[in-house]
């Protein structure tokens, strides 16, 4: 089984982050686990993305080709992933037509937030999963800088689409976030994830 992730969003959204703590919950799970990260031109501009390679075995190439899930935090990321031009950007483009994500496979898992990103996609063509990620990391929680760790809340759930249970479980995504955050910012973030998982319960409910 080899698995890629990526988690995608504008700079400052904590996608490389979330990366890592996926990664780390991985290991925690008894895989095997890389991490990689591309950072925009500036701390607080551009698109921010880390990827993750799962196996159960040893990882030969590091490196993402052909996704098997996507998390996707803002709409600059959103268009970033877009084949060619977005479909709401196309006046070319009618009602039938949808966007396709390069580098992402058919039938991939694709996680959005349904307030910031307007998603053109063939639900026929991925697996999506739709929440209000950012809203729950303000209004919730009060703090929508862990808007990251909500979202992994949500695909922890979300990859039930793919796979008979969770890919990785809540145990080992708790284990990860108390060794890549600080001391004074566990008990925060252990309840974004779990309120992820709330939202990502709701969300699959709906789907």
């Amino acid at each position: 089984m080899r698995y890629e992730v990526r988690v995608i969003g504008s700079a400052g959204q904590g996608s490389i982050l979330a990366a890592v703590v996926l990664a780390t919950a991985a290991a925690e799970e008894g895989l095997w686990a890389t991490q990689t990260a591309t950072y925009g031109a500036a701390m607080r501009s551009g698109v921010s993305l880390g990827d993750v390679v799962i196996s159960d075995q040893p990882i030969d190439f590091p490196k993402t080709t052909n996704l098997d899930a996507v998390i996707i935090q803002s709409q600059e990321a959103y268009d970033d992933m877009v084949k060619g031009k977005p479909v709401r950007l196309d006046p070319e483009c009618g009602e039938q037509d949808a966007d396709v994500l390069v580098n992402v496979k058919p039938g991939a898992l694709v996680i959005v937030d349904e307030d910031l990103v307007q998603c053109d996609l063939d639900c026929n063509m991925y697996r999506i999963v739709e929440a209000p990620i950012a809203r729950t990391a303000a209004e919730v929680l009060g703090r929508r800088q862990v808007m990251n760790i909500v979202a992994l809340g949500v695909f922890q759930v979300a990859t039930t689409l793919q796979f008979d249970k969770p890919l990785i479980s809540e145990e080992s995504f708790l284990k990860a976030i108390e060794k890549s955050v600080p001391s004074r910012f566990i008990d925060l973030n252990k309840n974004a994830f779990l309120e992820g998982v709330k939202i990502g319960q709701q969300a699959l409910q709906k789907a």
